[in-house]
Order: C-alpha cells, then sequence, then structure tokens
C-alpha cells in the first residue's frame, strides 16, 4: 500500500513539473510551490497557474492511487488495530486453509500468543456475536507477534485463501473440565477451570460469510462443546482435519475461497454474568 501511494506522489509530481514549465516557472521542483506562491512578476498569472497546477496535481495523485489500487484486495494495516483486553471471554475464530495459509490459531487474549491474528469478540454475556479473519489481521505486522508465518504475500496484502483443513471458533474460559488442574483467571489461563458446563449453555452458529457472502452449511453436522478436554474453551467446531467432522462435513470445504475475510456469527445463552 505504501509503495503504491508512492508511485501516486510521483506520478503527481512529474505533472506538476509539465504545468509549472508551461507556465514559464523556473523555480526547482523542491520549492515549486512556495516559489510561485511568493512570486510578484506578473502575479495574477502566476497565482492562477498555482491554483490550477495544485489541483491538477491533487487530481492526478488521487487518480494514480485509484488506479493503483483498482485490482487489490482490500486492507491493510491501516484499517486494523488488535484489541488485546477483554471485559469478558474471548472468542477467536480458529483457521487455516487448504495450503495451511491464514493461520490463526489463538486468541488475542491469551498473554503468551504469538498466533493470534483475528478479529475476536468480547463476550460479556447472552447475545449474537461475530468472529473474523481479514486480509489486514492475517498479513499484519505485530509489534508483539511479528508477521503471520502462515501467509502468502502479494505486495502488502495476503493471497486469497482456498480450501480449509480447521474451522471452529473458540471461546477461551468457559468451561470447568474435569482434568483441569490450573489456578490462575481461567479467561486467560486455558488450563484453569471455567465457571460453567457445556450443557449449561445453548450455543448456535448462525452464519458464516466469506467476503459477504453466505457459506452454505448443514446445521445438524455441527459439533458443540469442549471438544478438547485439556482446556477450558467452548468450541464450534465447523470443521477439523483431526475431529469428527473431517468424517462428515457440515461446509463444501474444498470449494471455499475468499480474499478479504472470514465471518463467523453465532448466539450464545445461559450466561450468568
Amino acid at each position: 500500500m505504501k509503495a503504491k501511494k508512492i508511485l501516486a506522489a510521483v506520478t503527481a509530481l512529474s505533472l506538476t513539473t509539465v504545468v509549472f514549465a508551461s507556465c514559464g516557472d523556473s523555480a526547482d521542483s523542491s520549492s515549486s510551490t512556495a516559489a510561485v506562491t511568493t512570486t510578484t512578476t506578473t502575479a495574477a498569472t502566476t497565482t492562477t497557474a498555482a491554483t490550477t497546477t495544485t489541483a491538477a496535481a491533487e487530481s492526478a495523485a488521487d487518480s494514480a492511487a485509484t488506479d493503483s489500487s483498482a485490482g487489490s484486495t482490500k486492507g491493510s494495516d491501516s484499517d486494523y488495530t488488535p484489541v488485546k483486553t477483554f471485559k469478558g471471554y474471548d472468542a477467536f475464530l480458529m483457521f487455516g486453509d487448504g495450503e495451511w495459509l491464514w493461520g490463526n490459531w489463538e486468541g488475542q487474549g491469551e498473554p503468551e500468543a504469538t498466533k493470534a491474528f483475528g478479529v475476536d469478540a468480547d463476550i460479556t454475556g447472552d447475545g449474537e456475536y461475530t468472529v473474523s479473519i481479514t486480509n489486514a489481521s492475517i498479513s499484519y505486522d505485530d509489534p508483539d507477534e511479528g508477521i503471520n508465518p502462515q501467509i502468502a504475500l502479494d505486495g502488502d496484502y495476503a493471497v486469497g485463501a482456498q480450501g480449509c483443513v480447521v474451522m471452529c471458533v473458540d471461546i477461551i474460559g468457559l468451561l470447568n473440565g474435569e482434568k483441569l488442574k490450573g489456578t490462575g483467571d481461567p479467561k486467560t489461563d486455558k488450563e484453569t477451570p471455567g465457571k460453567y458446563n457445556a450443557d449449561d449453555l445453548k450455543v448456535e452458529l448462525k452464519s458464516i460469510k466469506a467476503d459477504g457472502q453466505e457459506v452454505a452449511f448443514d446445521k445438524a453436522k455441527i459439533k458443540y462443546g469442549n471438544i478438547e478436554d485439556n482446556n477450558n474453551c467452548y468450541r464450534i467446531e465447523i470443521y477439523n482435519d483431526y475431529g469428527d467432522t473431517a468424517k462428515d462435513s457440515p461446509i463444501d470445504k474444498d470449494n471455499l475461497a475468499f480474499e478479504d475475510s472470514l465471518e463467523i456469527t453465532f448466539s450464545i445463552e445461559g450466561l450468568s454474568e
């Protein structure tokens, strides 16, 4: 994106130089605007030329920037700011495409996370929530975590996702798995028991959207609950190469494709806080 903006600026500067030359201005390019503004010789003509030239340059810059990005995937670092603190429970979209790219494997609220590149949801009570991964989030150069190792970049953008090996939603800290022995805060420590049994909660997958378009799924085949009993996460398993859904997938995973975003919306009931 920065390279595209620089190209646009260079194009605009070139146009500015041509226009100034046609007006007879002899000032160098680094101070041309100031020179034209302060010129007293033929002041009226020069002022008019400067105004026209500035407008032309700005128009050229905008046009060049638009042209250079017309075929690009949406998203850039400026479009994404990770949220890493949560009032409630951190819910995130776990995903890897058919080539294990677009990898997002941890929640933003996990203190030691190094594989968190999603747009998480803060589960503060009963309601409907959306978690996602976007081109901007998945290719974000995180100052703490660095660049996601599981992406293929085309300039500033991640190459679009194709297929799926894992697609789940994990809500960290909810469940009191019997095997858990941790004594920390369950909202940030997956090995500390939460306060709910999976059966206490009613969770339902509402929609899957790839680049804003609905992805069909078979509701009867979605798996819910404390699927990995070595942590306190409530999981919605949509597809997992290593889970039960690999045998009978709720989605057409091989034809899943997107360039900008994958969004999962779900509802939850039974929370007492």
